[in-house]
């Protein structure tokens, strides 16, 4: 299981350490982002500072209908107790943890200032 903190400022969020090529590794809060439906947004001091490697060009439509490019690096998450590949978009300047992040997993959110965060598998071990 995953745990983490409702913030009224930032909504739901949950600690996450991100490994790159070197295995070096960073420990940062993820703000849980259901409209995002890739996996995981990193900053690009996180991402030099990890020295994670360029994959590949991405288009999003933000939510005034305007386009944007980003870049894709690979990256790894330690995830339910695993690593786990994922492709990080450079994007803005928050880590978002999105949808394909969840997939096969359950999100229970107690709304309120300090609520918890929970993510727990729906995968039969």
């Amino acid at each position: 299981m995953i745990r983490g903190e409702y913030s009224e400022i930032r909504g739901p969020a949950i600690p996450l350490l991100i490994r790159g090529p070197d295995d070096s590794n960073l420990d940062v809060i993820a703000v849980v982002d259901t409209g995002f439906t890739a996996a995981l947004t990193l900053p690009e001091p996180i991402i030099r500072a990890l020295s994670l490697p360029f994959d590949s060009n991405g288009r999003l439509s933000l939510a005034d209908g305007t386009a944007s490019s980003f870049d894709l690096h690979s990256a790894e998450v330690f995830w339910d107790g695993h690593w786990r590949p994922v492709l990080a978009s450079a994007i803005g300047d928050k880590v978002l943890g999105g949808m394909r992040l969840l997939h096969g997993f359950q999100l229970r959110v107690d709304a309120i200032a300090g609520g918890a965060v929970e993510i727990t598998s729906l995968l039969l071990p």
